[in-house]
């Protein structure tokens, strides 16, 4: 279920304020009432249909493939209704911030080394620091709003102060006071803003500086930790993220693929 949930969230009414910074496809920001009824036609096709093919899904071990079906075909609707870019661009969307564990890892430790660079050297974290390489220097500026941590943390209470308590069909989340969808964005608002800083970066720099950021980050996540520091910097993943698009899109999408019935 986890794929419905996230093809919700941008359907999500509490959620809008915050829908922007997430990363999501313009166009769907502007008119989400499109996805919120394809939405609702997946939910109730993967309902209906694990209830008629219930046995087979249990014999075969294929609800992960009556998944995909039903993705799939709401990919496809929203495609024709807004263009395949849109689809597409949720599609991995959804996959980077869900179902990627190395770009979770890798947006993680990016996210430490880039604010490592506004440290002074005289505080007491700053004595670890390493001076940042001359062409990122001017950008500091610039992203200052997508890694300073106290206004990431300021943007999730305001979430979770909005965000409504679990639902009835949520009761394995009974512990959490809010639902399972407000902890999915809260964890999405982290990576993107990371990735938008990463973007930003490698949309100024040619491949000779993007090459001096990397070392100097891999140097930075060395510095801080010496005993897993090595470990830690190469989950940076080198520049793979440090790119104007990052990695995926380029991959094929479930649209190109039929379905299989």
């Amino acid at each position: 279920m986890a794929w419905l949930k996230a093809l919700s969230l941008p359907t999500l009414e509490w959620a809008i304020p915050f829908l922007p910074l997430m990363g999501l496809p313009d166009l769907l920001l502007k008119d989400p009432k499109i996805l919120r009824t394809i939405y609702t036609q997946a939910i109730t096709e993967f309902n209906t249909q694990r209830q008629n093919r219930d046995w087979a899904l249990a014999i075969k071990g294929d609800r992960g493939e009556l998944m995909r079906e039903v993705i799939t075909n709401a990919l496809q609707n929203l495609a024709i209704q807004m263009g395949r870019k849109v689809a597409v661009d949720l599609e991995r969307w959804v996959l980077f911030h869900f179902f990627c564990n190395e770009a979770e890892s890798a947006m993680f430790q990016w996210g430490i080394a880039l604010r490592y660079a506004y440290l002074p050297k005289d505080s007491r974290r700053g004595q670890r620091k390493i001076s940042p390489p001359v062409a990122l220097m001017p950008l500091l500026p610039e992203i200052w709003d997508l890694v300073n941590l106290e206004r990431t943390e300021e943007i999730r209470n305001n979430l979770m102060r909005v965000a409504p308590a679990p639902d009835y069909e949520q009761s394995p989340y009974e512990y959490m006071e809010k639902c399972y969808e407000a902890t999915m964005l809260s964890s999405a608002l982290d990576q993107a803003l990371t990735l938008k800083a990463l973007q930003t970066i490698a949309s100024r720099l040619d491949y000779t500086q993007r090459q001096e950021v990397v070392k100097w980050a891999q140097t930075q996540i060395q510095a801080m930790d010496s005993k897993h520091g090595y470990i830690r910097s190469q989950k940076l993943c080198g520049d793979k993220y440090l790119q104007v698009e990052p990695p995926g899109y380029d991959f094929p999408s479930v649209l190109d693929f039929p379905t299989q019935k």
